[in-house]
């Protein structure tokens, strides 16, 4: 690796050399041998130097970094030369006194005039001013590249626009299909992982620190990877991890699984197992960038797990991301072979995830804000005709927390609801679905009044306010048709109390708005609030025709609850659709059509009371 890290410095530094050598050789073609010798240490040492800088701080490998970056050593090392090319010093040392007893016997032998700048030195100073120059130059010409390409680029981005809603991928809840919502948000994760760190060996030294969404076995699950905690001293002791852990997302009863593998190339390990740097160093002179965030865990489908970051090229001579080149690199936490994919399509089948969340983010940030132009989107008195932006702090991953990993058929995508950059407008605009696997973004436009996911997140916390918990993670389905919030709610410690369901176009009235401590609960309440609307189906479960007495019963807004003797099954009905329903009591005998999945039954079409006849 460190035959990699001196090649990149030799790319950001070139210049400088090359006016390093070419000084050594002007100094010594003028007999100057000790002077040469001494520039030659100096811009070997300020080569190392570079090397350091760049090994810690790894910077963008772009164009523009580049040709500033040869600028900046080029005016370095032109001082460096002009400084070493001055006129030398010369004594006189026959003037030196014999040592004596008194001051008149010393000589005074200090030049009398200072030395001069040669020609030499005058040059390459001139050099050097004009390499700063050529820096100003090179920095206004990118930057005023990047506000002239700004709509050029957000055009290019792959994204597909769609009218409506209709053919969105929101995970859909319906008669003939169900898919659970992701009820463990990453917060709750790191922290039953963290209660569960105990129970592995060497426990005091590992850390975890983020959690990574994938695919294992048609499910949504959460990845968390152990790392060292920081200490130099303990990576040297220990020198690998014992493995990560995986949590089902869907599951609110779900415990973390510690799987035990020997992992020596993480992003905490030193002494070139360190997985960013290993990345950086095989891709930085590919023409593709390291996106900033760090690698994460993925886990392959024979359990072997791999680090992955997301590539981007950057768009002509400016540091913006040129979208349609995205490639990714592997590096097996094992082993240490590393494999770069510049070509997506071409990633390994186990991979769900090669385009990391602030990637798809500032996709889609390009995207919806300035493909109007730059002026319109951010300048002074600026149109914003047609910009969009992402509503931020309403996700868990991407830039400002504003993008949700979720699963459609077997894939996952970036979601992200779009409002306008007026901040008092609190309606959707559309959707964006990223595909994590590809890259490809998809925009749906919203035609209803469909609220924003903050706005979800403040209506369930004041639903909630008496329980002090906290809304996260809003998600987009589609129960029965409609588009609906899916809020989950935590207490203190993360964990998972509560779900609130919101109809997306309902404005949080009570009528639009259920809740319930499981999927299956909140499900059926909130089915209930539409009765019979013909757009809808009762539930997901088996038709049946019911007969029992009522043992217990429970009013909560226009939904009754109710109890059979004998039968361990919640049923739920509208008011709204059986007035008469609000009238039930324990001890009536009934008779009706219902769907009953698991433990909850929607009642289809009206109640017959035998007590009410």
């Amino acid at each position: 690796m460190l035959g990699l890290f001196l090649g990149i410095t030799l790319r950001f530094t070139a210049a400088g050399v090359v006016v390093g050598l070419l000084g050594v050789v002007a100094l010594a073609s003028h007999q100057r041998s000790r002077r040469a010798l001494a520039l030659a240490v100096e811009t070997l040492g300020l080569f190392v130097l570079a090397t350091g800088w760049l090994y810690f701080t790894l910077p963008e490998p772009s164009l523009a970094t580049t040709v500033l970056g040869n600028l900046l050593s080029l005016v370095v090392m032109a001082l460096v030369v002009a400084a070493n090319a001055g006129s030398p010093v010369r004594v006189d040392w026959r003037q030196f006194a014999q040592p004596g007893k008194h001051a008149k016997d010393r000589q005074d032998v200090t030049p009398k005039q200072p030395a001069k700048p040669t020609k030499m030195g005058r040059q390459f100073a001139k050099l050097a001013g004009l390499g700063v120059a050529l820096m100003v130059v090179a920095w206004g010409v990118f930057t005023v590249m990047g506000i002239v390409d700004a709509k050029q680029i957000a055009l290019a981005t792959p994204v597909v626009s769609r009218d409506s809603t209709s053919k969105a991928p929101m995970p859909v809840v319906g008669s003939q299909k169900a898919q659970a919502p992701v009820v463990n948000a990453p917060a709750t994760v790191l922290t039953q992982v963290n209660n569960s760190l105990s129970n592995i060996p060497n426990a005091n030294v590992y850390e975890v620190k983020h959690v990574r969404a994938q695919i294992n076995d048609g499910k949504l699950v959460y990845v968390a990877p152990l790392d060292f905690d920081g200490s130099f001293f303990r990576y040297l002791r220990y020198k690998q991890v014992d493995g990560y852990f995986t949590v089902d997302a869907t599951s609110k009863s779900a415990a973390p699984k510690f799987v035990k593998k020997a992992m020596r190339y993480t992003p905490a390990a030193y002494f070139g197992k360190d997985a960013k740097r290993l990345m950086y160093a095989a891709t930085a002179n590919s023409g593709y960038v390291l996106m900033a965030n760090a690698p994460q865990l993925e886990i392959a489908t024979d359990g072997t797990p791999y680090y992955v970051a997301t590539l981007v090229r950057r768009y002509g001579v400016t540091n913006r991301q040129d979208f349609r080149h995205k490639a990714v690199v592997t590096l097996n936490a094992e082993t240490g072979k590393l494999k770069f994919y510049k070509n997506l399509s071409q990633k390994p089948a186990w991979l769900d995830v090669a385009i990391d969340p602030t990637t798809a983010s500032d996709q889609v940030a390009a995207w919806g804000s300035e493909r109007n132009g730059w002026w319109n989107a951010n300048g002074f008195g600026g149109a914003r005709t047609g910009v969009m932006i992402a509503v931020s702090g309403a996700g868990t991953e991407g830039n400002d927390n504003d993008v949700t990993p979720v699963m459609y058929d077997g894939q996952i995508y970036y979601q992200q609801a779009l409002t306008s950059a007026k901040s008092t407008q609190t309606s959707v605009m559309g959707y964006t679905f990223t595909d994590a696997a590809t890259g490809k973004t998809y925009y749906y436009r919203e035609h209803h009044d469909a609220m924003t996911p903050d706005r979800a997140q403040k209506l369930a916390k004041d639903m909630m306010k008496q329980t002090g918990w906290k809304p996260k993670m809003p998600m987009l389905y589609r129960i029965d048709g409609r588009p609906t919030w899916v809020v989950s709610m935590l207490d203190s410690s993360n964990a998972f109390r509560s779900y609130v369901y919101l109809l997306a176009s309902g404005n949080g009235t009570q009528s639009t708005v259920a809740t319930g401590d499981s999927a299956d609960a909140a499900l059926a309440k909130y089915r209930s609030l539409f009765g019979d609307d013909p757009t809808a189906s009762a539930t997901t479960g088996k038709k049946r025709a019911v007969t029992g007495t009522v043992q217990r019963i429970s009013l909560s807004g226009d939904t009754m609850s109710f109890l059979l003797q004998g039968q361990a099954v919640v049923y739920t009905v509208s008011t709204k659709t059986d007035p008469l329903a609000r009238f039930i009591q324990p001890g009536d005998q009934l008779t009706f059509t219902a769907r009953v999945a698991d433990a909850q039954g929607s009642v289809v079409g009206q109640v017959g009371n035998a007590a009410l006849k």
